[in-house]
């Protein structure tokens, strides 16, 4: 297994350590530490009157500045990772480092892309975490990339997954989501609750389509490893809220579109920031295109 682990080099990124650890420890593989140097930099434009020319001997020093401390942070966190790696008595756990120059989102994407990662894993906010930019690059990219996304609020730390929601709305490719869903986490037993909410009382093709689901995983919900739940609400964003607290959820799982009206999870508009505010990590798959 290939995980790509995203950092800003924040003390807070090491809460993503844990969850590298535990996806790769039964298996073996390889970390991918990346980071985009450039991020905490704005570049002066010269098209701009009193813009900095980005070619200025000033600018060249200062990129190389910016280069020389990546470098030095990322041999941190690797010399961290290794360290918590060995503190696990594990062995079969390659660590690679990626720097790039550049905008951390394009770069981040055109890695999945030479890469091609099992998985992408980072932090739900970077060092700024207050402001407009809050949560915008795990949000983002949610969408964009074609392998799945596990993205951990900061502060929370490492729990094993043993209550999941999925939350579904029926759409096309489900049951291989929900196979992945399974594969991904299999190593805690989890329990496993696809739920659907539904406003509409009058609503017969919620029931219909969940059954259709349920037939796809006969075996798993004989076990007890997968629930299918259709919860009948006037608030849907509430009675998720609800329904994580009760059940003690650890993690909560969606396929994440485009943004266009299917970027929402629910008919009433429950999206990812709904999925944001529940402060538990979340797992997002992208639909074949």
């Amino acid at each position: 297994m290939k995980i790509i682990l995203s950092t800003d080099f924040s003390e807070e990124n090491n809460m993503l350590f844990p969850y590298a650890i535990d996806l790769l420890k039964a298996t073996g593989g390889e970390v991918i530490l990346f980071h985009a140097f450039m991020d905490q930099v704005l570049m002066g434009n010269s098209s701009f009157p009193g813009a900095l020319d980005s070619d200025t001997f000033f600018n060249r020093e200062l990129l190389a500045e910016m280069e020389i401390q990546a470098n030095a942070f990322m041999e941190e966190k690797k010399n961290n990772l290794e360290a918590q790696i060995r503190n696990n008595k594990i062995d079969n756990i390659a660590i690679k480092t990626v720097l790039r120059g550049g905008d951390p989102e394009m770069e981040l994407l055109h890695l999945t892309e030479t890469e091609k990662p099992d998985l992408i894993l980072m932090g739900t906010s970077g060092k700024g975490r207050k402001g407009f930019l809050e949560g915008s690059m795990a949000k983002s990219l949610m969408s964009k990339v074609n392998v799945p996304l596990l993205a951990i609020p900061v502060g929370y730390q490492w729990a094993a997954s043993n209550q999941i929601m999925y939350a579904t709305n029926f759409s096309p490719h489900e049951v291989s989501v929900i196979n992945q869903l399974i594969g991904l986490t299999k190593r805690h037993h989890p329990v496993i609750h696809v739920v659907h909410f539904v406003l509409d009382e009058r609503d017969q093709k919620a029931p219909m389509a969940m059954d259709e689901l349920k037939q796809a995983f006969q075996e798993e919900m004989n076990r007890g490893r997968i629930r299918f739940e259709l919860i009948r609400t006037g608030s849907p964003r509430e009675a998720m809220k609800l329904f994580c607290e009760s059940h003690q959820v650890s993690l909560c799982a969606f396929i994440a579109h485009k943004r266009t009206w299917l970027d929402y999870i629910f008919k009433d508009k429950v999206g990812k920031d709904d999925f944001f505010q529940l402060g538990i990590p979340m797992l997002t798959f992208r639909l074949p295109e």
